[in-house]
């Protein structure tokens, strides 16, 4: 899957396991050489104090390796000479080397040296030795076979390690070693006995196949990038430990380590052959609502909790999907009471924080982030700004919450008032945020002049919207050069000024999130053949990219023939890591969208 041979390698996507903490990227400013380090913090790895260098030793001395990791394991060789890392769910990772030692050594990505570690120490009882590296947490070293040392150095002066060095090195008979090494915060957690190292690896591909059921068989010709996005989503998820309560799904696993209350229902929708699992995902982060306002957390990592920022509704939007693709039956009375006034206090805390104060349930947002479009044209007149999307997202979480309240046993007299709400703001979403071409966001009552592709995004609402609205959209939607590129829809239309391909996510660049919600709202809105065309553009892409967040379309910009910006990645551009919130859009368009 992926290697130093293969079609990509580990310095955008980092190696992991569902339910670990540790990662595995190559660096990008050292070609060939792996970094190892965790989650724990959410910190990014470019400037991560808790990274270690991984060396392939041949007779105790550093050797260049190649390397290739699939859902198994990961394998370092050089000269025949091996070492194989194997993750598992439990805390732990194992390693192993047949003519070969490994050197663990810790360095700073920020050019700290080892300050990370607060100390290391030999465990009394003989069983290895324990690091405290702060609020990294602990780890423990223990061979299993072979043989172990340890170096450190430690500046008086600046009272803090310059140098942290472990090396597991081969038995001198049988030219072998096997190792573990613990992750945990406070106390070493129980593992059991260690199982045999082949059957771990198996064990780890099994898991991998069986996580991979809950998704539907991609569209032919995608099997691939199916299987590639499926991974993503499978080293992204977590176990319920730390501040996480139940498994979610982290953004990134090595750069923006951070679970995000959306991007849970991102991942739902394409769950399509597990609907308690996708139910699961969507009720998840209801675990840490505000029992007072009723707000929903904007992300959470494994030491953090739930924090703030703000997201929009986006569970209305999944399970309007969810509802069309497969029905409600998944959703019992029970869980439709329990659920209910969970939704109805969310739905309530846009409408009563967030009113535009008109008197009744437009939205107006004093954020960007507060509509997903992080730096979209949409609101370059400021705020507060009443937009189209946060009504079109409004309007489908009432009228889930309305289902949910017919199929639930308490609530089913509060049906009829959520639909009422719903079809009011519907009508005036048309009526006044409609302009004959393009839904329009509005300050201070005045239509922003915006060439975002955000104008478009009510599409979502499908056959609630009329006929006219629907092939308006379309066409723009599919007019090449303007807002439809070669890989998909661009975030800003191609003749805009404001189009920019540097540090920006969504004012120019093809993202995957809205490429995803485009489609399905096409699909709905009953043009398949648009939405296909758009959808198979961008996959066609991430199949030949890699699955990040977003593309530059092109390398000029189309509105003024000047050169684009261009970063030097690894950063929030081209160089943006793969993540689990693109792969998921990518899931969704190739099991529904296409595969239709």
């Amino acid at each position: 899957m992926f290697g130093t041979y293969e079609k990509y390698n580990l310095v955008r996507c980092s190696f992991a396991r569902c339910g670990s903490n540790t990662y595995i990227a190559e660096d990008f400013y050292r070609q060939g050489l792996l970094r190892l380090g965790n989650n724990w913090t959410g910190i990014s790895l470019n400037i991560s104090d808790f990274m270690f260098d991984i060396r392939l030793l041949i007779n105790g001395a550093p050797a260049k390796y190649t390397y290739f990791a699939d859902e198994g394991s990961l394998k370092l060789d050089a000269r025949g000479a091996e070492l194989e890392f194997a993750l598992t769910d439990r805390s732990h990772f194992r390693v192993r080397g047949r003519g070969a030692g490994l050197r663990l050594e810790l360095r700073s990505a920020s050019g700290k040296g080892a300050r990370a570690c607060r100390g290391l120490y030999a465990l009394a009882d003989g069983s290895g030795w324990e690091g405290d590296f702060a609020n990294f947490g602990k780890l423990f070293f223990r061979a299993i076979s072979g043989n172990f040392s340890v170096s450190t150095v430690f500046d008086d002066d600046k009272n803090e390690y310059s140098l942290v060095r472990i090396d597991f090195m081969p038995d001198a008979i049988t030219g072998e070693f096997e190792a573990a090494v613990h992750d945990y915060r406070d106390h070493i957690l129980p593992y059991g006995e260690y199982e045999d190292f082949d059957k771990l690896v198996s064990d780890n591909r099994a898991d991998f196949a069986r996580f991979s059921e809950i998704y539907r068989n991609p569209a032919p010709g995608y099997e691939e990038l199916a299987k590639y996005a499926r991974w993503v989503v499978w080293s992204h998820r977590t176990k319920a430990i730390g501040c996480f309560k139940e498994p979610q799904i982290l953004f990134q696993n090595a750069w923006s380590c951070s679970a995000a209350p959306w991007q849970q229902s991102y991942n739902a929708m394409a769950m399509l052959s597990d609907p308690a699992e996708a139910w699961r995902m969507i009720c998840v982060v209801f675990s840490n609502q505000d029992p007072r306002t009723g707000r929903v957390p904007g992300f959470m990592s494994y030491a953090n909790p739930a924090t703030s920022g703000l997201q929009p509704a986006f569970q209305g939007f999944a399970l309007d999907f969810l509802f069309r693709t497969i029905g409600d039956s998944f959703i019992s009375e029970s869980e439709a009471e329990r659920m209910y006034p969970k939704l109805a206090a969310w739905a309530n805390y846009w409408t009563t924080y967030h009113s535009a104060g008109f008197g009744d349930d437009v939205l107006a947002l004093h954020s960007t982030h507060e509509s997903g479009w992080d730096d979209s044209s949409l609101f370059q007149d400021g705020f507060p700004a009443v937009d189209p999307c946060a009504m079109a997202f409004q309007i489908l979480l009432m009228e889930v919450i309305a289902r949910l309240a017919q199929k639930s046993s308490s609530y089913r007299q509060e049906h009829d008032g959520w639909m009422t709400r719903a079809k009011k703001l519907l009508d005036t979403l048309i009526s006044e945020y409609w302009d004959g071409e393009k839904f329009i966001a509005k300050v201070n009552g005045k239509p922003v002049d915006s060439l975002s592709l955000a104008n478009f995004q009510p599409i979502m609402l499908g056959k609630r919207l009329p006929p006219e609205i629907i092939d308006k959209v379309a066409e723009k939607l599919t007019a090449e050069g303007q807002w439809l590129t070669e890989i998909g829809l661009a975030s800003e239309s191609m003749l805009s000024e404001r189009a920019t391909f540097g540090v920006s996510f969504v004012c120019g660049r093809v993202a995957g999130p809205q490429n995803m919600i485009l489609t399905v709202g096409l699909q709905a809105a009953g043009k398949q053949k648009e939405a296909e065309m758009i959808a198979r553009r961008f996959c066609d892409h991430a199949a030949r990219e890699g699955i990040i967040l977003g593309y530059a379309p092109y390398n000029i910009y189309k509105a003024n023939g000047k050169t684009a910006d261009q970063q030097i990645p690894p950063i929030a551009t081209d160089g943006w890591t793969w993540s689990s919130w693109s792969a998921n859009c990518v899931l969704t368009m190739l099991t529904e969208v296409i595969a239709k």
